[in-house]
Order: C-alpha cells, then structure tokens, then sequence
C-alpha cells in the first residue's frame, strides 16, 4: 500500500527488520532459557508470553518519556541524559525480576537470557537509525 501510493521504500524495510528482530529474539530467548536450564515455564506458550510481557513492560516503563517526546516538552536538545538513565537502570531490574519470576532463572543467569535476548533490538535499532539518516534529504 505504501509503495503504491508513493510512499518510501525504506519504511517497508524498516517494518521487515523490526519483523526479523521479534522473531530472533524470540529465538535468543529459547536459546538463553536452553543454556540456562530454566527450571520451569520453557514451552512455546510460555516464551510467547514471557516475551509479550517484556516487550509490554519495556513501552510501558517508556511512555512517559514517549509522551513527553511527542508533546515536545523536551524541545530540540532532547531529554536529560539522566531521565534516560534512570529509566533504563528501572526497566532492566524489572525486566530481570520478571524473567527469574516466570522462568526461575536466578540474577546471574537472567542477565544472561536477557543481554541475548536484547542484542538484536539494539543492532535492528542502530540499523534503523543509520537507514533514516541515509534516507534523509540534506
């Protein structure tokens, strides 16, 4: 539908990447429960759900400062470093609470699941980023 209406290719890229980035994450996921010898909680429904549960949790810990972007209440230079900060040191205690909850993984090895289960966000969102600004007009 884009594309027939002139809109730009990228954008349908960038929908695919963010595609591909769910479904290996969900892969990492698995992967990391697998080394982990999670001890209960380690079907396909439950690693859709623990997945859905963090993927949700880590929008929710960010809308304030979404809607904080979209109202433009932080103007041209952007937010604080420090809003950045603290809400990522809350949504990574929350984000490893709920895999030891769900999974029964302890810290150690949550950390584990999560930083393998983070990695392709963080290369899809670098990715994303350096596609927009190659696209960009000057």
């Amino acid at each position: 539908m884009l594309l027939q209406n002139g809109g730009p290719y990228w954008v349908i890229v960038i929908i695919y990447v963010i595609v591909i980035a769910f479904i290996v994450g969900l892969i990492l996921l698995k992967i990391g429960l697998v080394i982990s010898k999670a001890e209960t909680r380690t079907g396909f429904k439950w690693l859709l759900g623990s997945f859905g549960i963090q993927v949700g949790m880590f929008f929710f810990v960010g809308s304030p400062l979404i809607l904080l972007g979209i109202s433009g209440a932080f103007g041209e230079q952007g937010p604080e470093i420090i809003l950045i900060i603290i809400f990522l040191v809350l949504a990574l205690f929350i984000e490893l609470n709920i895999l030891n909850i769900l999974h029964r993984l302890g810290m150690k090895r949550a950390l584990l699941v999560f930083a393998l289960m983070v990695a392709p966000f963080l290369i899809v969102s670098f990715s994303i980023i350096a596609l927009i600004i190659q696209f960009t007009p000057t």
